[in-house]
């Protein structure tokens, strides 16, 4: 199955994917924004994307599963989740006439930027009133960005880390909910347009195994974070996604 890829490709690969599942379990965000740049080093970016289909699905519907407080979650997000549907449709849709290099550039740049405020003193908090309202907004965005790149994740995260009162395990099983609304219809996307072809769909679901194992490593470091550490290296993560924006736009 692997014949023509030599052995550090593979072993490499296999470590971005571990690595991407482990910041997944203990954050709940990192795949793809981490593992796909990573892969796209050996591998063609079409490829490293298609690659995490299967298991950015498996890893989001576990994550959802297992999270305490589900319905509640619902309840509280689902125009957000209504808002990644419809804009995941639409960027789909205008995916061959948009200008993806400026989208991501201005995308990467205001995640940059937000990340910054959020780490200094001036943060910018959602009240209560505007969590829905503002969940479609966002939402909406994050499916245009993602349909057009792959990148569903920063304007997420943005959102969430918006909310007051949001603790690190209801940041966990919101963002996994989120992500299921998006990543599902993406992944099927990719296998009606061809790019997840038979050999794609192989490799894609061998790399479950990696991201698996590093979520379950990752599941178990999340207790022994702290809710202000969590939040930096949530803050963190945003920094690497808009990088990951900027370094996709240049590729």
């Amino acid at each position: 199955m692997f014949a023509g890829y030599e052995f550090w490709i593979i072993a490499w690969c296999f470590f971005a994917l571990g690595f991407g599942g482990f910041i997944k379990g203990a954050l709940g965000v990192g795949t793809p924004l981490l593992t796909v740049p990573m892969m796209a080093i050996v591998l063609p970016p079409q490829m490293a994307i298609a690659i995490m289909a299967i298991p950015v699905v498996v890893a989001n519907l576990w994550q959802f599963s297992e999270a305490d407080r589900s319905i509640a979650v619902v309840k509280r997000f689902w125009p957000a989740f209504i808002g990644v549907l419809i804009g995941t449709w639409i960027g789909v849709k205008i995916l061959s006439i948009i200008d993806e290099f400026t989208l991501l550039i201005v995308v990467g740049l205001a995640v940059i930027g937000f990340a910054i405020i959020q780490g200094s003193s001036y943060r910018f908090h959602l009240s209560e009133s505007l969590v829905k309202p503002a969940g479609g907004i966002f939402g909406l965005a994050s499916g245009v960005i993602g349909g057009v790149s792959s990148f569903f994740g920063p304007m997420l995260v943005v959102y969430l880390i918006s909310i007051r009162d949001l603790t690190k395990n209801q940041f966990v099983s919101s963002i996994s909910f989120l992500y299921v609304s998006a990543v599902i219809p993406w992944a099927i996307t990719l296998y009606l347009y061809g790019i997840l072809d038979q050999k794609m769909l192989l490799f894609s679901v061998v790399a479950t195994l990696p991201v698996t194992l590093g979520l379950v490593i990752g599941r178990r470091i999340r207790g022994s974070i702290g809710e202000d550490s969590f939040k930096i290296l949530i803050i963190g993560i945003l920094m690497v996604s808009g990088t990951s924006m900027l370094w996709r736009a240049f590729q």
